[in-house]
């Protein structure tokens, strides 16, 4: 178990946050300190500063500030030399958070506001990304986070300059993260869509338009709410901890679905709400959806004020849940089991080798673990019926968890796979998932608190050789993530894909007894910025960071555990 604490706690780290006197600032401050860090942080406005040190002096947090004009070259640098010397050289964690907005249309963008956009929202980042680097190597545990946008990908209403800031963000992350890993540094973006923040309340003063714009962006999430900051700090946390070791180069959208969503109809959107037109942001919402929508900002602000007086154990625990992990006799799957039966869950788990399963029970027992099993063939939809019947008899008709993890790997080349080498690969690794989360919807729904992780693979991303079928039953899960995040977000069931690289597991190693593959497998690693396979562990504390209540507006999303591999061109 105190292995277990260590790769979820940041004790003993130092850490830079830019921008966090107020909204999503102030709460990576706080969440960073709750871990343990020792934070600095900075902000324009001095009063404000000091009120947000004395609050966290009081709460015995390690906090301290400056005031800095982010716009100033100079200042810049004399606040990372104040960094230096108060961390003693070694920085581990820099947050560029600080941003600003301002609303026109491109053809009304001033110089002024060309140079305080891009002067706060990259220049500012990439030149503190800089200095800071030296710190950064030097802790050999660097970890760099930019706070990115929604904007980023997708074109919004008068916001051109804001989102091409957030675009280049969004690239030079991955950049920075190829470059910099031989350094021990990893380099991930957080992309928050709506957040009820500062910057939200005063765009909507300032400017009645963004509220109806605002409005119709809330219509249009699947889990039909604006984020909260701590929704956001939570994310950034994690890709801080030792945990999140084998991510680097991503871009994590934090975003209620918004991203995952093509079409969605306002009937999918909002329960109860009976509405059912195609939602875009030059729509004019009718005046009884503009109130309902007032009334669920109002509730999000009140649960926003409730969440912070949560134990923040709670945020980050499976305590009283239950779940079912499909192929968690060996592998990512075995790790996964634990992952999750460490952090409080009942788990279930299936394979189709008794002997094997056994032998993971028994090891399961002897770390007092509540895990349990049976054989399954999930080929057959008759059996996955009945391990689904199993399920509901153990859990009381209730599932909090459900991965499907099990998958299979056939290598040939395209002319060379048969009916049953099909049959087998789409079988297991897309039929039995996609069947599963079918008869798991109802335990799902009645847990008012589902979660669906899918287990696929950096093979989406890129044509790997001998793979095609198992590539594009990677590339259905991919798909279906987003399907079932965006039907099932009313139903309190959030749905995410993690797909990792290469993982030193059974199928890995049989791989590589292949000289071919073993070839193959050897400029994979070549490619990926980290210079290393990952490892199982690596992948269950992501999936584990998805079903905690600190992820709850993270859905419809595929995360990359790759090293890297994904953010890569030509390094």
């Amino acid at each position: 178990m105190a292995e277990l604490r260590e790769k979820w706690s940041l004790k003993g780290t130092t850490a830079l946050v830019t921008g966090g006197s107020k909204g999503i600032g102030y709460a990576i401050v706080e969440e960073l300190a709750n871990f343990g860090a020792r934070v600095y942080t900075c902000s324009r406005n001095e009063n404000e500063l000091q009120e947000c040190l004395d609050i966290w002096r009081k709460k015995g947090l390690k906090v301290e500030g400056y005031v800095c004009d982010l716009l100033s070259r100079t200042e810049r640098e004399k606040f990372m030399k104040t960094i230096e010397d108060v961390f003693d050289g070694k920085l581990n964690i820099l947050v560029n958070n600080a941003g600003v907005v301002i609303h026109k249309e491109a053809k009304d963008f001033t110089k002024e506001d060309y140079n305080i956009i891009m002067g706060t929202n990259f220049e500012a980042a990439y030149h503190l990304s800089q200095i800071a680097y030296p710190l950064l190597k030097a802790s050999q545990n660097g970890n760099v986070i930019f706070v990115s946008s929604i904007a980023g990908f997708s074109a919004l209403p008068s916001v051109s300059l804001y989102s091409a800031s957030k675009g280049a963000i969004n690239q030079m992350t991955k950049n920075l993260a190829c470059e910099w890993a031989k350094d021990n540094i990893r380099v991930n973006s957080v992309a928050p869509a709506v957040i009820l923040t500062p910057l939200v309340d005063t765009a909507i003063k300032k400017n009645p338009q963004q509220k109806e714009e605002i409005d119709s962006f809330v219509v249009k999430t699947p889990l039909g709410r604006a984020g909260k900051p701590e929704e956001v700090s939570a994310v950034i946390a994690f890709l801080c901890f030792p945990a999140a070791s084998y991510i680097t180069g991503q871009i994590i959208w934090a975003d209620g679905g918004f991203t995952a969503n093509g079409l969605l109809s306002a009937h999918y959107a909002l329960n109860n709400f009976y509405v059912h037109v195609l939602v875009f942001f030059n729509y004019t919402l009718p005046l009884s959806c503009v109130c309902y929508l007032d009334n669920l900002r109002n509730f999000t602000k009140m649960a926003q004020l409730r969440n912070k007086e949560e134990n923040l154990r709670e945020k980050w625990s499976l305590k009283g849940t239950t779940a079912l992990v499909t192929g968690g006799s060996k592998g990512i799957g075995y790790a996964i089991v634990e992952e999750l039966a460490n952090f409080g869950a009942r788990v279930y788990t299936c394979s189709r080798n008794e002997n094997e399963l056994q032998e993971c029970l028994e090891i399961w027992r002897k770390k007092g673990l509540e895990v349990e099993g049976s054989v399954c063939d999930l080929l057959s939809r008759t059996e996955r019926e009945k391990l689904m019947k199993t399920i509901e008899n153990i859990f009381d008709g209730k599932l909090n968890i459900l991965v499907n993890n099990a998958g299979v790997a056939i290598y040939k080349e395209v002319k060379d796979y048969t009916e049953e080498d099909y049959n087998i690969t789409m079988g297991i690794n897309f039929e039995a998932a996609y069947h599963l989360s079918q008869i798991a919807y109802p335990l799902l729904k009645a847990s008012q608190n589902g979660n669906i992780i899918f287990v696929s693979s950096a093979t989406t991303f890129s044509a790997m050789p001998s793979m095609s079928l198992y590539s594009a039953s990677k590339g259905a899960i991919n798909q279906i993530t987003m399907n079932l995040a965006c039907e099932w977000a009313k139903d309190k069931i959030r749905v995410n894909s993690v797909a990792p690289a290469l993982i030193s597991t059974p199928l890995i190693e049989a791989a590589s007894k292949n000289p071919r593959q073993k070839d193959e497998i050897e400029k994979y690693i070549g490619r990926t910025p980290m210079g290393r396979i990952g490892k199982p562990e690596e992948i269950s504390a992501l999936i584990a960071f998805l079903c905690f209540p600190a992820a709850s507006y993270i859905t419809g999303q595929i995360i990359w555990a790759d090293g890297g591999f994904t953010a890569n061109g030509g390094f």
